[in-house]
């Protein structure tokens, strides 16, 4: 089914359509949930609440955007909520997934995370959305409810910070590797 028919179908009750939606967007609403909260269970939850709020929204959706844009929108609300919820102060720790077991990878990588960390809350979730679930600029900002000027800004404004950041931390990594 093309979108067109999903959210006809959705919103008309037909439940093919909306277990449908839910293979489609599971693994990717999962993945960002994840994001957030770092806890596999915890982003199960969150993501049978998003199908729970798509569900029960879905007759109120007037199609200004695509479905899947109203599904991130839905899933950001819901883990922004998570957030405010549970004050999670490291809601990217698992963002880089670990792939070597070589000591000198894995301080790069918890660096990276931590210079992801560090940016301010619009970068971050710029970021996210941009690099890790790979939306385009137009469904950014749709989701986030600016335009994709803003949205293009903010990727650039948080590649500099992290440039910079990463830079120091290449010096960094090397002096205490003993490579300088």
């Amino acid at each position: 089914m093309n979108d067109m028919e999903l959210i006809d179908g959705l919103k008309s009750g037909d439940e093919k359509a909306f277990i449908e939606v839910v293979n489609l967007y599971k693994k990717k609403i999962i993945s960002l949930c994840y994001t957030y909260t770092n806890e596999y269970q915890e982003a199960e939850d969150i993501s049978q609440e998003v199908f729970i709020t798509l569900y029960k929204s879905i007759k109120s959706f007037r199609g200004d955007c695509s479905l899947s844009t109203y599904i991130y929108k839905i899933t950001v609300s819901r883990c922004l909520d998570y957030k405010r919820k549970k004050s999670i102060k490291n809601f990217l720790t698992g963002f880089i997934g670990y792939k070597s077991d070589d000591y000198n990878d894995l301080d790069e990588k918890n660096y990276i995370r931590q210079c992801i960390l560090s940016l301010p809350e619009d970068l971050k979730i710029t970021v996210i959305l941009y690099y890790y679930i790979g939306l385009s600029q137009k469904e950014i900002g749709d989701i986030l409810g600016i335009t994709q000027k803003n949205v293009e800004g903010r990727i650039y404004r948080a590649r500099q910070k992290l440039k910079i950041e990463l830079q120091k931390g290449g010096e960094i990594l090397c002096s205490k590797n003993g490579t300088i």
